[in-house]
């Protein structure tokens, strides 16, 4: 161990050697900058060509206190040193390495400015790291500013803020502290933890800037500022205003969401602008009421409160809920309640119908008895009917049975609290079966006593007569 030890000094001593040989010997090596290394091939010394280049010359200028650690190599030889930028490491060609421990590993025209210590670029072309701990992995064109900041790979992306990442695509900015774009085109994440999944297109791309908010992907959505926590899932064209945190939109085209806790499942053309409002879905809805709902086609929640759905089928005419806390449906074609698994208890609502049809086919019934319809017709006899207002109906007027009463005379429904209107139909039938019965006894006993009076009144007429002939 102690031989091998040995044999690494010296080696390492005499490549310290040869870099003291090389840079002494070099015509371009100055007081200023005594590490400068140029390259050599068949054709002969490369000269510096920093002075040809006048964008690398002003991001040279900009990278101050100068002299930088300076890779003038065409890419064959590489350079470590310790002028400008203290123990930085530089490789590949024209690559400007200003920051303190900092690197670049290879590409081209890339530069660590005089703040970026411990910045790292791995290659590429034409990319900077600007900020304390930055870095850029590779691509074309990427700015790394923030402290901690980086950039995986692509073209033109920057990340400005405080451990802001950009992974790649073209154009996306991550701007402000902890922010994220991972892709696409032109998006932008400029607020405090805002995050860009990727989507977006030259002509804006995706904006998100809302604190701790998402955009997972999509073309020009926008979450604006103040919009802490705010989400949409992507799609196209979808807003959720200035100062609406937790606003939400899944996805579709041209929804918006413009108050706190509003949310847009997706759809077209649906706006929910009422705070805690809601949007199913559907197109050209719209919930501006607090905590209302609109789903479906057209239909809209205005108030407080209310659900408002409206069907495809009736067209672009509007369906709007009359006041606070309504429930609105409009379904051409028909309305149908099931209440078993089945479909075979319920009620229906017919197209172009105003009443509830119950069910009542035989082949869904069990348990069928013959009723005592004289029985039925001497409780309803006894049954109390009161006219009443509900406590809640502001005075509206009722008749009719209580429902302990109905339920003590008849023994029907599911308890003591209501009545079905199938079973006060079904009693009102039974009642009037046992008066039909009964005004037919009473047809038939009129028409007897009729011809006995007819007979009495023959007789009474036939006595007469013979005592006027006396």
């Amino acid at each position: 161990m102690a031989r091998f030890s040995l044999r690494i000094a010296s080696l390492g001593a005499a490549v310290a050697a040869l870099g003291l040989v090389l840079a002494t010997a070099s015509p371009g090596a100055t007081n200023a900058n005594p590490a400068r290394i140029f390259g050599t091939s068949p054709r002969g010394v490369y000269p510096s060509k920093l002075r040809e280049r006048p964008m690398l010359r002003s991001r040279a200028a900009e990278a101050t206190p100068a002299p930088c650690a300076t890779d003038f190599d065409d890419g064959d030889v590489f350079f470590a040193g310790e002028a400008g930028g203290s123990e930085t490491f530089v490789a590949g060609v024209e690559n400007v390495a200003c920051g303190e421990f900092s690197s670049i590993l290879g590409g081209t025209d890339d530069a660590t400015g005089a703040a970026g210590t411990d910045a790292f670029i791995g290659g590429g072309e034409e990319n900077s790291v600007g900020g304390e701990y930055g870095a850029i992995a590779g691509g074309d064109g990427n700015t790394a500013n923030g402290e901690g900041a980086s950039v995986a790979g692509g073209f033109a992306n920057s990340a400005a803020g405080q451990g802001a990442f950009v992974g790649s695509g073209d154009g996306n900015s991550a701007a402000d502290i902890y922010s994220l774009v991972v892709g696409g085109l032109s998006n932008g994440a400029s607020a405090a933890g805002a995050v860009v999944g990727g989507g977006g297109t030259l002509t804006g791309g995706n904006q998100n800037s809302g604190r701790d908010a998402f955009i997972g992907a999509g073309d020009q959505d926008i979450i604006g500022a103040g919009s802490s926590n705010a989400f949409i899932g992507g799609g196209k064209l979808n807003t959720i205003a200035t100062s609406a945190p937790y606003a939400t939109i899944g996805g579709g085209d041209a929804n918006s969401a413009g108050a706190e806790y509003a949310t847009v499942s997706g759809g077209s053309g649906n706006a929910a602008s009422g705070q805690y409002a809601a949007i199913a879905g559907g197109d050209g809805n719209t919930a501006a009421g607090f905590a209302s709902f609109a789903g479906g086609y057209h239909a809209e929640a205005a108030h407080n409160g209310s659900f408002v759905w409206s069907d495809y089928a009736s067209g672009s005419a509007v369906i709007k809920d009359p006041g606070a806390s309504d429930f609105v449906a409009r379904a051409s074609g028909g309305v149908y309640l099931y209440t078993n698994e089945g479909a075979t208890s319920g009620v229906e609502l017919p197209t172009g119908e105003s009443t509830w049809e119950s069910l009542s086919d035989r082949n869904a019934k069990t348990d069928i008895a013959p009723l005592d319809d004289a029985s039925i017709l001497a409780k309803v006899a006894a049954l109390p009917i009161a006219a009443w207002s509900y406590k809640s109906d502001r005075g509206v007027r009722h008749v009719g049975p209580m429902a302990q009463d109905f339920y003590a005379a008849f023994g029907t429904g599911v308890d003591d609290r209501h009545i079905t209107s199938i079973d006060e139909d079904g009693v009102a039938l039974a009642a009037i079966k046992a008066l039909h019965a009964e005004n037919g006894r009473l047809q038939r006993e009129n028409v007897r006593l009729q011809s006995r009076l007819a007979e009495l009144e023959a007789k009474v007429d036939r006595l007469a007569a013979s005592a006027g002939n006396r």
